[in-house]
């Protein structure tokens, strides 16, 4: 299946049962949880309605999946093999699933998160993009520390929107983690909003990713949207001209 197929697929799956005022409500008022009523994410999520998690699957994840192909693609990513590619902080699993197809023989994904749902979403993902992958419920900055108590290995470490949702202490370790990873050489792309409003703290670790010999970019990519996603773009009053991300990436020349 290619991605416009599971692009069409996916918001197919989520949107045929609400009106298609509703979904779009729901996505406007995700967007709103993530930006204006920032504050509140730590102590509710962001998934805590049907319509949200509808969203959240159906209209960003494809959003999430066309960019990091994307920034993968820019980078060279797919250009150094890896056995397996761990998604940490992973939501519905589309930030491995994107990487791991930039291979002719996709890489393995092994996905890990906190919430239930998104974990299902992933399993479902996979099933329809091809791609071998399981899931895994737990916090991301533990299997952080698990990856770096283990030898070196063949694989990619992808953390894609996720660092932003942590609190200050343990975004601290993670990155702390992340430099130790990238010591041994080891393929890692961490991803965030492009706003600086949503990560005051990204210049600082820009400034760790490059003096450990890491890349650091900003992406504003020109490529059209396929027409369902497009469509629901334009209907919920973004009009976005531009996937834009944000972007430290290690092992890569």
């Amino acid at each position: 299946m290619t991605p416009d197929d599971w692009i069409a697929r996916v918001i197919e799956r989520h949107t045929q049962s609400m009106t298609r005022p509703e979904f779009l409500k729901a996505v406007r008022a995700l967007s709103a949880r993530y930006v204006e009523q920032r504050a509140a994410l730590r102590d509710r999520s962001p998934l805590d309605s049907a319509g949200k998690r509808a969203a959240f699957a159906g209209f960003y994840a494809p959003l999430h999946f066309l960019t990091v192909q994307q920034i993968v693609e820019s980078v060279g990513l797919g250009r150094r093999p890896v056995e397996t590619i761990v998604d940490l902080g992973c939501g519905t699993g589309v930030g491995g699933a994107a990487w791991a197809l930039a291979y002719e023989r996709p890489a393995r994904v092994v996905s890990v998160d906190l919430n239930t749902w998104v974990l299902d979403e992933a399993r479902w993902n996979f099933q329809t993009l091809g791609v071998r992958g399981r899931t895994s419920r737990g916090n991301f900055v533990a299997a952080l520390e698990e990856l770096t108590s283990k030898p070196e290995t063949h694989s990619g470490v992808i953390l894609g929107w996720s660092l932003n949702e942590l609190a200050d202490l343990d975004r601290a370790r993670a990155i702390d983690l992340i430099i130790s990873l990238a010591a041994r050489a080891t393929s890692i792309a961490v991803i965030e909003p492009i706003a600086t409003r949503l990560v005051p703290w990204w210049p600082a670790f820009a400034g760790r990713v490059a003096k450990a010999g890491g890349r650091v970019d900003e992406w504003k990519f020109d490529a059209p949207l396929p027409s369902a996603l497009a469509d629901l773009d334009e209907a919920a009053g973004f009009q976005r001209e531009s996937l834009s991300a944000r972007s430290a990436v290690f092992g890569v020349s």
